[in-house]
């Protein structure tokens, strides 16, 4: 998950005024796992707090005590839809990444399956703002 965080990250420093949308979920588990010491910590934190800023990226954080029906989630992925802008329908497809193994699914069903599961995770996840007020209260944790 780090690594699609950072990649994230460095599409959305590099992309800010682009019209594309990008709109994270974190669990809050990824704000709290210590990777590397206290001042990385803190930076990282900091500087995703300013790309929640921008207009085009939206970052959800799900608390630890969230009530949702998803279970507990042990991978990471990236639901994509680009907009066609002509006559071919919409791109949509679904970035799984685990451990060992990353896949691609474009399967109508697969598609609609994981935005159902998208979807509810965001609805139990802390709003925007919300959100940013807590990847600021644990970074500050990490830099005192």
């Amino acid at each position: 998950m780090h690594q699609s965080i950072s990649l994230g990250l460095a599409i959305a420093t590099r992309l800010p005024h682009t019209v594309v949308s990008q709109d994270w979920l974190l669990s809050e588990s990824c704000l709290r796992r210590r990777i590397g010491d206290a001042d990385v910590m803190g930076e990282q934190l900091n500087h995703l707090a300013e790309v929640a800023l921008h207009e085009n990226i939206s970052i959800q954080v799900m608390p630890f005590d969230a009530e949702t029906s998803t279970g507990g989630i042990s991978f990471a992925f990236t639901l994509l839809q680009i907009p066609s802008h002509g006559i071919a329908a919409d791109l949509e497809f679904v970035y799984i990444e685990s451990f060992d193994d990353a896949r691609y699914l474009d399967a109508k069903e697969a598609v609609a399956a994981y935005t159902t599961l998208w979807n509810r995770i965001q609805a139990a996840a802390l709003g925007p703002k919300e959100s940013l007020k807590v990847i600021r209260s644990v970074g500050q944790q990490y830099s005192e």
